[in-house]
């Protein structure tokens, strides 16, 4: 089978012949229609990221976290599951045209969703209701603050926080072309964060839960917005991996620092983790209608196209690679 492979020589990416996956009894092989891609796919393509988690089953040089496609076999000790069935998921080397994935990482997807939409959904939708939900413990009313809020991942993050009960989203974005689409997605207050700092824009006590995707310098701002007893879940790193806060501001206002990521995490925590985002789909993708942002579609065998993409400054939302027919 093709599957989207790390050339160790170049660090490029290659589409190469690989075996097909054999399933183990609680697996389920999934014909791919389409993969998702993902900042850290560049991360693990540079040597600065090896995951770890125990959705990760294949060698580091295979690409791609997340896929939608169709069951195509189940292991004997699966149930519930039948081949044809529409599923999405996060694995490990998910751009391939077929995977195995543990049965209980399986999310089922309604026919209403196109493929492209379904893979660039499984990473940031349990990134997102992770945070939202088991660090941050979102309550009715809760005023959500999402920063690199047109990230693929932030842009999830918005509809959530809305569909979870947010008395208010505020997002931030460095283009105010962009505001217009976070406040269709739910966002009730953007700030352009090229004009305007965090504080100098809402003031002090602006904000209960904030889900911080852009790390580095500008995330010790985020404190001197905060409410007391904000809960502060730091995501992603895109300005840096090191900041500078204030402690004071920190112990004076009694705030929740969060940290979290999905390396290391263990097959019962990922299972956990998925069966409660499982009960909560119907609703977040049918009455909620929450969805990626797609920035573009990219054919396998022109993956390099979608390299490049994802680094570029005028991206909005997801890349998703397509691979194979629904």
């Amino acid at each position: 089978m093709r599957a989207l492979v790390t050339d160790g020589q170049s660090s490029r990416w290659k589409v190469a012949e690989v075996p097909p996956p054999d399933i183990g009894s609680h697996e389920v092989l999934v014909e791919v229609a389409a993969a998702g891609l993902n900042h850290a796919d560049l991360l693990m393509r540079q040597g600065r990221y090896l995951p770890t988690s125990a959705d990760w089953n294949v060698p580091a040089n295979r690409v791609g976290f997340e896929m939608a496609g169709r069951v195509r076999a189940v292991g004997p000790d699966v149930r519930g599951i039948a081949p044809g069935q529409f599923v999405m998921a996060q694995t490990g080397g998910a751009c391939a045209e077929l995977v195995a994935v543990d049965h209980q990482l399986l999310l089922p997807v309604p026919e209403s969703v196109t493929a492209n939409d379904a893979a660039g959904l499984p990473s940031a939708l349990l990134t997102e209701y992770d945070a939202l939900t088991a660090r941050a413990r979102i309550r009715p009313a809760d005023r959500v603050l999402i920063t690199g809020a047109t990230s693929g991942v932030g842009l999830v993050g918005v509809q959530l926080a809305r569909a979870l009960g947010a008395g208010t989203v505020i997002a931030t974005t460095r283009s105010a072309a962009k505001a217009d689409l976070l406040r269709s997605l739910g966002a009730g207050h953007v700030i352009d964060t090229s004009a305007t700092g965090v504080v100098e824009a809402l003031g002090p006590d602006a904000y209960d839960v904030c889900l911080d995707h852009v790390g580095g310098a500008p995330f010790a701002e985020l404190m001197g917005a905060a409410a007391p007893l904000a809960r502060i879940v730091q995501i992603g790193r895109l300005a840096g991996d090191h900041a500078e806060i204030d402690l004071e501001l920190l112990a004076a206002r009694r705030l929740h620092l969060i940290g979290t990521t999905f390396r290391g995490r263990d097959a019962a925590e990922l299972h956990t983790l998925v069966a409660h985002l499982r009960a909560a789909l119907p609703g977040l993708l049918g009455e909620h209608h929450v969805r990626p942002v797609i920035d573009s579609v990219v054919d396998l065998t022109t993956a390099e196209d979608a390299a490049k993409r994802l680094t570029e400054p005028g991206l909005t939302g997801k890349v998703v690679l397509r691979i194979g027919r629904l």
